[in-house]
């Protein structure tokens, strides 16, 4: 497979916002972006059989039931539009067994399937990162850390972690050199986004499955 970040344009990056971590969740907002690292974000209006809610998950994402049935885009039209903006391409995401989940449940409910496939964005950076022996244990971490305070927004909205996802891909383009003052919203929520995923439920599910989308 050509190297996606061979050219002039930006890798593409995807992160969904779901209703729990079980195995009956959703997704109820993606975002991506494009090859200029423009960000595009729709809430998803849930299928009729789509019942799971986690109180707890409201909480991180800020994203009601109400907000998602009322400002919602359809299924079908979600998946449409997905397909337009990134047919043929590897959209990258920090959480690719979820994220596949997500995106299966997404498509097979709007009878699609997507022209464009998950990629993991840490096998995108490894190569691009110093040989394991010449850096410190946290490298990659302090550079996710400097990420998030880059980025405006919380973390648990799709287009906030799109963005962060750039960020980390710039700085570890550019060697870390990138400077902003930090953004106090976004350093407040880094904490929770950078929290391993709890055992059980739909990521040893998802992960173990192999296959998929």
């Amino acid at each position: 497979m050509p190297d996606p970040a061979s050219h002039s344009t930006l890798p593409c990056f995807l992160d969904f916002e779901a209703s729990s971590l079980s195995e009956q969740s959703y997704p109820i907002q993606v975002a991506w972006s494009d090859g200029e690292g423009q960000v595009e974000s729709w809430l998803i209006r849930p299928a009729e059989e789509w019942s799971d809610w986690c109180d707890m998950a409201e909480e991180m994402h800020g994203i009601t039931r109400e907000s998602i049935e009322d400002a919602g885009r359809d299924i079908t039209w979600v998946c449409r539009r997905m397909n337009q903006a990134l047919a043929g391409k590897v959209v990258f995401t920090d959480g690719v067994h979820l994220d596949r989940f997500w995106l299966r449940r997404l498509f097979v409910s709007g009878n699609a399937m997507p022209r464009f496939r998950l990629g993991d964005l840490f096998k995108l950076l490894e190569p691009r990162l110093p040989p394991p022996e010449y850096r410190p244990p946290d490298f990659l971490r302090g550079l996710m850390d400097k990420a998030w305070k880059l980025t405006p927004g919380f973390a648990h909205q799709a287009d906030s972690d799109v963005k962060y996802m750039l960020n980390l891909w710039r700085l570890v383009r550019h060697g870390s050199k990138l400077s902003r003052k930090p953004d106090a919203g976004a350093a407040t929520a880094a904490g929770l986004h950078l929290e391993g995923y709890p055992p059980g439920g739909v990521h040893e599910h998802v992960h173990g499955s192999g296959g998929g989308y």
